[in-house]
């Protein structure tokens, strides 16, 4: 596997997402980015979950992978308030956040995450951690920067994105040492793979949904 061309492909992919071209045009709303955010907030409630009992799992089967994930469980603990944060700063209230629900393709992300964690072949769900660490360590601090210039946040409501920017610079380069040593078997590297493939449809899918779905939301 050669993992750099698939981060850089992987940040291309999304920098090419039609949401993340119109907000480089300057072009997008409060809404519009309310909506990804919601999606994120989301996502992040399982995170820890879904990275803890994929690394029950392999306890024995994959002790280094196993080590790391439960490792990287523990640092993923309260990134949903991190969102929550942002959405609170963008008006909502917290009786609305836990009413949040998760649009269609950020479901299927997640479901798709319990999926590998809990019945298919763990070592699968380092393909969607690959992904998340390589967009949020290489485009997140960037996207913050517009989205913050865009919508004159002045600093506000890009704590998430601006966060997962510092940190997943670290945890793309430490997750790139720990698959390249130890996700070495053909299985293990096809259903990485795969994974890196559903899960970078379906985080596009995500962004393309916050956007074109609030495409007329006002700011």
């Amino acid at each position: 596997m050669e993992l750099r061309t698939l981060q850089e492909q992987i940040s291309n992919r999304l920098l090419r997402t039609r949401g993340v071209q119109e907000l480089m045009q300057g072009q997008i709303s409060v809404g519009q980015y309310r909506a990804y955010l919601q999606d994120v907030y989301s996502y992040a409630l399982h995170s820890s979950v879904v990275i803890g009992w994929a690394a029950n799992r392999m306890v024995h089967s994959h002790p280094p992978l196993a080590d790391y994930l439960f490792r990287h469980a523990g640092e993923e603990l309260g990134h949903d308030q991190w969102a929550a944060s942002d959405l609170r700063d963008l008006g909502m209230t917290d009786a609305e956040i836990v009413l949040i629900r998760p649009s269609t393709p950020c479901a299927r992300m997640v479901g798709l995450e319990y999926y590998y964690a809990a019945h298919a072949n763990p070592v699968g769900l380092f393909g969607w951690m690959f992904v998340l660490e390589s967009l949020g360590g290489k485009v997140g601090g960037g996207i913050a920067t517009a989205i913050d210039k865009v919508l004159s946040l002045n600093g506000r409501a890009t704590y998430f994105l601006k966060g997962h920017a510092d940190a997943d610079a670290h945890h793309a380069e430490e997750l790139y040492a720990v698959i390249s040593k130890h996700v070495v078997a053909k299985n293990d590297q096809q259903d990485f793979q795969s994974m890196v493939l559903e899960s970078e449809d379906l985080y596009c899918a995500m962004l393309d949904s916050a956007y074109g779905g609030l495409a007329t939301a006002a700011a």
